[in-house]
């Protein structure tokens, strides 16, 4: 067999390995993508959590870092969303999820707790209800449920 012959034949190989990994990367894309997404509302969950935990330990001396600390739980979520669409495939399925909403309505959310804990306190969370908040027309509910699909199998349900 000639070396040009090999040339051929390791050029064919090449576009068919080429081919293969392009399937490979977009899934491996997708799964890091929600990897990604679904730690950084987990990281700033736990962290908003963490700080209003503190804050009713230590009582109102707590209540303006944790209204700082629940602010940068939500700056976490928002700048996160600005690198995702409004178009993405749930996990498993063909269902489009606006992931980009979805992210915005929990950072307004956060946003809110922290206005509240500044303004009233952490005790004042109790008179929050998550149902008024709203972005681009999906309720906090509406968000939350997305999430949860998108996110299942990250949070390992």
């Amino acid at each position: 067999m000639s070396i040009k012959s090999l040339g051929k034949i390791a050029a064919v190989a090449a576009v068919a390995g080429l081919a293969l990994t392009a399937c490979a990367d977009e899934a491996t894309s997708q799964a890091r993508a929600q990897e990604e997404t679904c730690g950084v509302f987990l990281g700033a969950n736990n962290k908003a959590n963490e700080a209003v935990s503190r804050a009713m330990q230590t009582g109102d001396s707590g209540n303006a870092r944790a209204a700082t600390v629940v602010e940068s739980a939500a700056l976490d979520i928002r700048n996160h969303a600005f690198d995702r669409s409004d178009d993405v495939k749930a996990p498993g399925s063909n269902d489009s999820i606006a992931l980009r909403t979805v992210l915005q309505v929990q950072a307004q959310f956060f946003d809110d707790m922290a206005t509240t804990i500044g303004d009233d306190g952490v005790s004042a969370l109790n008179t929050m209800t998550p149902e008024d908040v709203e972005v681009n027309g999906m309720s906090h509910s509406e968000a939350t449920q997305a999430l949860t699909g998108y996110c299942g199998s990250y949070f390992g349900s």
